[in-house]
């Protein structure tokens, strides 16, 4: 039973460092300069492949000059809704 806990814990902390990693790319592109450094290639190669999931079918709005990327926004959202729900589903079935 304590395996099964262990293993728990690993996968929650893993799932959600990579939650925390899409918020930080996200904070990381309003600044223009932070995302040509190594740690912001490093952020975007890991998160992109997730996001490119959304992106695929949520284009960008145009809002004036603007153009709006919600596809990051209804990603993190699915993600976390996801994770929340799977994490659940996932104690309750190690539990019995």
């Amino acid at each position: 039973m304590q395996s099964y806990v262990l293993l728990l814990n690993v996968v929650q902390f893993v799932l959600y460092a990579y939650g925390y990693l899409l918020i930080a790319t996200a904070v990381l592109s309003w600044v223009p300069d932070l995302v040509q450094t190594p740690l912001g290639q490093l952020l975007f190669t890991i998160s992109d492949p997730y996001l490119a999931l959304f992106r695929r079918f949520l284009r960008p709005v145009r809002i004036g000059t603007v153009m709006l990327d919600l596809s990051f926004a209804i990603g993190v959202v699915v993600y976390f809704a996801v994770l929340t729900y799977g994490l659940s589903v996932l104690s309750s079935l190690l539990r019995g």
